[in-house]
């Protein structure tokens, strides 16, 4: 009994260890600088650029620096938006951050008020119309 219980917790493990490899971005945290963020976007988006801006998006969020920002502040900081359409998220790309070379965006997500109330990486998929 013992040893099923520990060869279902070792499968458990690798498997998640193996889904966080293939789904978390492939970047080391960078310190976050206006003026280069927003030099690399145009880089970010061609087909094969690596993950340009990703250490500084995983700065960005694991530091909650974009909480409780006003969409224009948003603007001034990061640059023009993917989809300048959207007033509930805006996109920024980071290049190919993802195990599979999928190009990643940080997404910024705000309330009725204009107000960041979430952050994140995801992976681009091309696929949906």
């Amino acid at each position: 009994m013992i040893a099923r219980i520990t060869v279902a917790f070792i499968l458990i493990v690798a498997i998640g260890g193996i889904y966080l490899n293939f789904t978390t971005p492939h970047a080391k945290e960078q310190l976050f600088d206006s003026g280069l963020w927003i030099n690399l976007n145009g880089e970010s988006m061609l087909s094969d650029p690596g993950c340009v801006r990703g250490g500084m998006a995983l700065s960005l969020i694991r530091n909650d620096r974009l909480i409780g920002l006003h969409n224009t502040e948003v603007l001034a900081l990061l640059g023009d938006t993917k989809d300048p359409n959207s007033s509930t998220e805006f996109r920024y790309s980071l290049g190919q951050c993802h195990w599979d070379w999928k190009h990643s965006s940080m997404v910024v997500r705000f309330n009725a008020s204009d107000i960041v109330t979430d952050t994140f990486i995801e992976a681009e998929d091309f696929t949906e119309n």
